[in-house]
Formats: structure tokens, sequence, C-alpha cells
């Protein structure tokens, strides 16, 4: 039995004969039968085919009579290359097609076609999606001589705010309008018109829905169009995620904004940008205003207006650590709601009204600190603070606000609700920390609330190891790396020395709390780019002091290179006492390709 497709339903693709796919091209080159609908499809789309070929234009064909000459050829053992414009599955009768091969068992094949809309809009320079406004597309047609369902009218559709290709509809400009216009489209929506895409004829029209059918009566088009109902193409200019710095993935890890240690301060009513001023003055902070306030105000008031609150906070979730509304909570939730991704991420979210009475810590209220910030702003502004997470209503610690409090990092913080819990209901949680990491030892305040023990299965475990446990497991930033290299090293190659080194030794990446080299290093752009993708900050200490420092691995080739007879011992070791008293190296010089390693444990 022959399994091989004998017909091939192959797009054209609009018109150009460049836009035809390799694969289709080339099976029409091999064809014994080339089928093309010569209404739509130019006959040099098709100039390809081998010399001896058939070569025939359907378009003054039934079904029948097309079918028959497939079915002829495929039965001589030819092969078949039936080319519809665009892509065959889209508008096209390929299913009738078919049903009749089927039944007379010749096997078929379709190959994918670029549609007119996709040509059109890579022509006119649009996209279809806008990150943040609208993610779908609706193909459709209007109703005539072949009906469309009730559901699908373009009255309804459009009612969903996305973007629209209109096909097989050029002499209903008017139907068009009026439909748009039922469905609510405002008369400044972008309309792009594709004329005979692809073809030497072609003509692309940026338009409006006020303007739509003068342009069409201006231009006399009355077939072969494609209308693009763009109503998102005027949206604010929102970057996509994908490439933005500071959204991390699968394949790039984030990177906070220079912004991110600022906080956005937003107001919409006179009486309301008082009081935000007064709270942009406690931090360093960017002011936010609607554009009538933010108008009124003087060039140097550096208030920053916008129309509508969810786009300014759209662009703005991001870039700050913190956002402090003083508007209604209604309207914030609707704002923030669409672009919470998780507690261990998203900044503190407060909110207080325009009295400055009430200040609600309404998001990450523990590891974000919108509860501590909440709290600040009440005794600045002479309001109450409003904290609703439990373990602070029973007056109990919160493991993630201790974590963090003790600079510790939280391995897997799913875990972290149980244990509140606990706590929130008067329970004590036992703890395994042998170094006081969390400051539990001697401390009578959080004697109810936390037990020490020496077995390491307790609830929670204080480790700058890698460590496998059933409970909680915390990471103090305690570990100091000391990072040597030669010039032009890349990012990667430090990111996988340092890697490397801390799997060897067990040590936990997120205990690092720093990196650090030679001052003659200072320019070195891959090691700058591996602090950044690790955001950790980067020390850099003069060659005289790295000298002096006592080291178990000198080397007086280094020395003669850069007059310090040590880099990463020396460096980590100094890191390491800035930040605490005591330095103990735990990881002496480690050589990886053109990168050292050293790691020193603070305290």
């Amino acid at each position: 039995m022959n399994t091989s497709p004998q017909v091939y339903f192959i797009g054209a693709g609009p018109g150009d004969p460049d836009l035809i796919t390799v694969r289709g091209r080339d099976l029409v080159a091999q064809a014994d039968l080339v089928l093309y609908a010569g209404s739509l499809v130019p006959a040099k789309v098709v100039g390809c085919a081998r010399s001896g070929a058939v070569v025939a234009d359907s378009a003054g064909m039934s079904l029948e009579q097309t079918h028959a000459l497939m079915l002829e050829t495929a039965r001589k053992g030819g092969i078949v290359a039936r080319v519809h414009t665009g892509d065959p599955s889209l508008f096209g009768s390929v299913r009738e097609q078919i049903a009749l091969l089927d039944r007379d068992g010749v096997t078929w094949a379709i190959i994918p076609g670029v549609t007119a809309a996709f040509a059109a809009a890579a022509r006119a320079g649009v996209s279809f999606t806008v990150p943040e406004s609208t993610q779908s597309l609706i193909i459709t047609r209007l109703h005539g001589r072949t009906p469309v369902p009730e559901s699908e009218r373009l009255s309804e559709l459009a009612r969903h705010g996305s973007s629209v290709a209109v096909y097989l509809s050029a002499d209903k400009a008017g139907e068009l309008a009026s439909q748009l216009r039922q469905a609510g489209s405002p008369e400044n929506t972008v309309i792009v018109i594709g004329h005979k895409v692809g073809h030497p004829g072609e003509k692309i029209i940026r338009t409006t829905l006020s303007e739509l059918e003068e342009s069409l009566q201006a231009d006399n088009i009355t077939r072969q169009a494609v209308f693009l109902v763009l109503p998102k193409e005027t949206a604010p200019q929102i970057q996509s995620r994908l490439y933005d710095a500071s959204f991390g993935h699968g394949f790039r890890e984030a990177l906070r904004p220079q912004t991110w240690s600022r906080m956005a301060v937003y107001a919409m009513t006179s009486q309301g940008l008082g009081l935000a001023r007064r709270i942009a003055a406690m931090a360093p902070a960017d002011l936010f205003a609607t554009s009538r306030l933010a108008e009124d105000r003087a060039a140097h008031d550096r208030v920053q207006g916008f129309e509508r609150i969810a786009d300014q906070v759209r662009v703005n979730f991001p870039l700050y650590h913190a956002h402090v509304f003083v508007a209604a909570t209604g309207i914030v939730v609707r704002s923030i709601a669409p672009l919470l991704q998780s507690k261990t991420t998203d900044p503190a979210v407060v909110v207080c009204d325009q009295n400055g009475e009430h200040v609600v810590s309404l998001l990450s209220g523990h590891l974000g600190g919108a509860n501590d910030l909440a709290r600040r702003i009440a005794a600045h502004v002479g309001g109450r603070p409003v904290i609703t997470t439990a373990t602070d209503t029973a007056g109990k610690p919160a493991i993630d606000t201790l974590a963090q409090n003790r600079d510790c990092a939280i391995a897997d913080p799913s875990r972290l609700a149980g244990l509140n819990s606990v706590l929130a209901e008067g329970g004590r949680v036992t703890v395994h920390d042998p170094e006081n990491r969390l400051g539990l030892s001697g401390n009578d305040d959080l004697k109810d609330s936390f037990e020490l023990v020496k077995e390491t299965q307790a609830q929670v475990l204080v480790s700058w190891k890698n460590a496998k446990a059933e409970g909680l497991i915390l990471h103090p930033r305690c570990l100091c790396a000391g990072i040597g290299c030669r010039r032009g090293v890349s990012r990667d190659e430090i990111l996988k020395a340092l890697s490397q080194v801390m799997a060897g030794h067990e040590l936990a990446l997120d205990s690092l709390v720093a990196l650090a080299s030679v001052e003659l290093k200072a320019d070195e752009e891959g090691l700058l780019e591996a602090a950044r993708q690790l955001g950790l900050p980067l020390e850099f200490f003069e060659a005289s002091m790295l000298d002096e420092t006592e080291v178990p691995n000198p080397s007086e080739r280094v020395r003669e290179k850069i007059g310090v007879g040590s880099v990463c011992e020396a460096a980590a070791i100094q890191a390491a006492l800035k930040s605490a008293p005591a330095a103990r190296l735990i990881v002496p010089k480690t050589i990886s390709g053109n990168v050292t390693v050293a790691i020193c444990l603070a305290g």
C-alpha cells in the first residue's frame, strides 16, 4: 500500500513568488500535475514547475473536475501539487477535496503557507499582539453569499477588543464599519487595508474606522483585500517582558533595574498629591499623578503624569521595590492583579486614603517589606497602619520576616505558610542553627515561638551548605567569593568556575553575599556582568591592601605581573571582614581555566 503523499495541498502565500515556502516550491518543481487557482495565485508562483509537467489553472473548474485531474495523475503514480493562495487551511476548499481523495484511497499532505493577514501586517510594520493590551488575533469574514454563524458576527467578535483580520469582504466596507461601531469600537481605531498583498499592484493603506469607507473609495478597492482591525495599535508603549532584563526565565536570571531601590508613589486627587509628596520625601521615590494634577504643578516639582493609572502601574511594577498609592483600594487591586507573579518576587504595595488615616499593607507584607513600610508611613503621616497577615495580627514573629531581617535566603518559600500558621496559633517551631545566624540563642522575646535543637531534622534548618531536609532551609548570606581572572575572560567562564567550586564543596549559591577582586580588575566586563547576573555586589580592593593580607597560597608569579601575591584568597578575606568581625577561608585558591576562585566565611 502506498503511504507516501500523492497529492500535496500547498500554501502559495499571498502572491509574491518569494513568499512560498522552500518545501512548497520544491514540491511544485517535482510535481507531474500542478493545479493552481489562477484567479488568486499568480502564474509566476508556479513558474518553477518542471518541463513536461501539466500546469492547469483551476479557476474555471468545478470540484469534480479538479478531483478527476488529481485522481488520474495519482493512479498513474504521479505527484500532484494543488496550489492554494495563502494557507490551504484558511478559507480554502481543502476539506471537501480531502474527503474525495480519502474516498478514492489517494494519500495527501498539507504544506502550510503565509496568509495575507500576516503578509499585510509585515508590510505595514504592525503587530497583532501588544504587550499587556491584547494577546489575541481573531480571523473572520463578513456575511455574504456564504453565510456566517450568528455567534461569529463581527459585531460580537470585536467586543473582545482583540485584533481582527477580516477576509473576503472588500466590497462590504459599509457593513464592516457598521458592525465595528455596534461592537463599540472607537472612531480612531486603526485599520490597515492590504490590497493585492504580494502582487505587483499591492497597496497597504493605514486608515481609521471613521475614514474607512472614504479610503476604499479613493483607491477603488472592491476585491482582494484583507482588513486588519487593530484596536490597541495606539496603546501606551509597554516593553515586552521577554527581553526585559528584570524579567527572569529558564534561560536568563532577572536583573533588578536601577530604579529598584526607589519606591513609586501615586496620587489621584489634589489632596492625595499633598500626602503623596510627604510620603515620597521619606525615602528615594518617584512621584506619579493624573495628567491633570501633573500639569498644574511647577516644572521643578517632578510629578510624572498618567492618563490611566493601570497603564502607568503596568510600566512601573517591575521597576520599583515598593508602590505606595494614595487612592481607593479597589482601583489599586484592579491595577495590580494582572501583574502578580510570586510572593518571593512581587514588590511591596501599600495603600493610603487621601487623609492619611489608614495605611494598608496590601501585598508582599513580609518578604516585600510592605508591613514595615506601612508602619513607617503611618508613623510619618500620623495615620494607623493596617496589617492583616496572620502572624502580625496574632503578635507573633513570621519566619520570612525573621529570615529577611537576618539576611537569609529562603530555599523553598512554599514551606513558609505551614510554619507561619503554627506560629500564628501559638505553637513553637524547632530550629537547627548551630552558628546562631538567626540570633535566637539568648533572645527571650522569641523563646516562646522557636526552640533551638541540635538535630538537623528540625522544622527549620539554617545552613550555608547545600542541604537536603524535610523542613524549611534558610541559607544565611555569609560567603564571600574572591575572583581572579585573566584579561578578557567571559562572564560565562567566571560563572561556570564559581558554580563548580561551590558545588564541589557543597556550598549554597544563595549564601553568597559578595564577589571580590583586585582594583586592577574594576573594568573587567566579564567580572562585572557575572556580578550583575548573580545580583551581588562586587568589591574591589587596592593591591597594597591585598598584599598585606595573610593567605595560605601566595603566588610570586602573580606578584610579578600585578604587584600582589594573592588576588582571590586575599579579596575573599577582605570582603568577609568588611561585613563581619571575623573571616575564615573555607575554600582555598582553586584554578579553573582562566579563573581562580576562593571562598571565605564571614562571621
